[in-house]
């Protein structure tokens, strides 16, 4: 592939708290190549920034395009990637060390910021990977309600049943 434009977004929820990114890739045309939307765990918004780059990053390698361009409209990242100044802190020094270790394979690369309107597609993705993420624990959550509710029904014989055959699942494991 000759260019592709990765576009990158991250928030966390409480800022620090749970943290998601959003990144999508594209073509040249403005074609959808890969989108990715999840949770990253605990992080402030601008370390989630920082994450999304970098797995945005890693994914456009994949592709071994001739350019990239990155967008964030995190204006920081924009200038500590570009070298236009330093960041003090230390963690995001190491963040930094890692991103441009992975922009450093590919022949031509720039990051650009972009204004948050127009980072729409990288924003949704992040507003997705949280809204995935609640309906899967509304799923758990229905799951062990279901099976609270056939506990109760059972009598001590199938009780001590059920417990030796969650003994024998977690040995599995």
């Amino acid at each position: 592939m000759e260019k592709l434009f990765v576009y990158t977004d991250a928030r966390a929820q409480n800022d620090p708290g749970e943290a998601g990114i959003g990144i999508a890739i594209t073509d040249k045309d403005g074609n959808a190549i890969e989108e990715i939307a999840r949770l990253i765990g605990r992080a402030t918004s601008r370390i989630a920034r920082y994450r999304a780059l970098i797995e945005g990053a890693r994914a456009a390698l994949a592709y071994s395009p001739q350019s990239v361009i990155f967008f964030s409209n995190d204006q920081h990242l924009v200038n500590h990637l570009n070298g236009v100044f330093a960041t003090r802190e230390p963690h995001l020094k190491h963040l930094l060390e890692i991103a441009r270790g992975i922009l450093e394979n590919f022949p031509q690369w720039r990051v650009n910021f972009i204004d948050q309107n127009v980072n729409q597609q990288a924003s949704h993705l992040v507003e997705q990977a949280f809204h995935d993420n609640a309906r899967a624990k509304m799923s758990r959550e229905h799951l062990e309600l279901r099976l609270l509710a056939r506990v109760a029904t059972l009598d001590d014989a199938r009780l001590e049943q059920l417990i030796e055959f969650a003994e024998r699942l977690e040995k599995r494991d």
